[in-house]
């Protein structure tokens, strides 16, 4: 082909048959001149989100015996980062909003238990995953339903609740899995009056918000519950506005919003914010 200085020379009909034959495909980012004489810079690949952890305790802890909870230890078996298994089912790796969350309960439980003059507590998990904050929640002696999706998490999670059985009904708690799947919830009555209702890294993404908004206003219709705690890390801001924004639209209130780093060290997490939300008196139903 004739470099593009030659086109200079063709007539204006010449040179638009050249260029309508000869056009190159722009290089990626690369500027280029045209054979009509035009230059060209093709617009620039589309910006990626990305995330940086600046502290992974899901790397800290390998959960072999190493994590404590009311002295005694707390062992998981997770699949690796890389497992081709952990993409389809998330849940099959802890995640460090469960892990700050489990700290947490370490601190709340006795509290609420003060508050509520000692009876043992009932919670449920959402969005359950290995298990490690509803595990803890028993380690302290409480009652939880932990609650998940699919025959693969379930198989999983209940191996885990297997494994810690001896420790969580020495110090007096119990623990039950069920099946819940947010976008095709089951009747509320069958699960009772829940003290406490939490999450932990359920709304990693924005497609998530939704669903488990819609599982929150499930769960406070009907027998309801007292308190919903969300332990999030942010990696994105989108997730997290879209959150904030739409709680008050379905008839809730976010009490407070805990900075969970200067609260728990070591185990605290500069971007775990733990919510502490609760439904209007007269919340909308679902």
């Amino acid at each position: 082909a004739a470099p593009p200085a030659a086109v200079y020379k063709m007539a204006p009909a010449a040179a638009a048959a050249a260029a309508a034959v000869a056009a190159p495909t722009p290089l990626q980012g690369v500027q280029q001149i045209m054979p009509d004489g035009r230059m060209v810079m093709p617009p620039a690949p589309p910006i990626k989100r990305s995330y940086i952890n600046k502290r992974a305790l899901n790397i800290k802890y390998r959960f072999n015996g190493d994590f404590i909870v009311a002295g005694r230890p707390l062992v998981l078996t997770t699949d690796p980062a890389e497992s081709e298994r952990a993409h389809v089912a998330t849940g099959l790796r802890v995640w460090d909003g469960g892990i700050v969350l489990a700290r947490y309960f370490e601190r709340y439980v006795p509290e609420a238990l003060d508050a509520r003059g000692g009876q043992r507590l009932q919670g449920l998990e959402l969005g359950c995953g290995t298990g490690v904050a509803g595990l803890a929640f028993a380690y302290l002696g409480q009652e939880v339903i932990l609650s998940d999706i699919g025959d693969l998490q379930k198989a999983a999670t209940e191996a885990n609740v297997a494994q810690n059985q001896n420790h969580f009904l020495v110090a007096g708690g119990s623990v039950s899995y069920q099946s819940v799947d947010w976008k095709n919830l089951p009747a509320r009555e069958q699960f009772g009056a829940f003290d406490v209702v939490f999450a932990g890294d359920v709304i990693w993404h924005e497609t998530l918000v939704q669903p488990f908004l819609d599982a929150l206003c499930w769960v406070v219709s009907g027998p309801g519950a007292r308190e919903i705690l969300l332990s999030h890390k942010v990696r994105d801001e989108e997730s997290v506005a879209l959150f904030e924004r739409s709680v008050s639209e379905r008839g809730l209130v976010v009490e407070k919003k805990v900075p969970t780093e200067p609260l728990l060290e070591p185990d605290g997490h500069p971007e775990v914010f733990i919510y502490h939300i609760r439904a209007r008196a007269h919340a909308l139903t679902f």
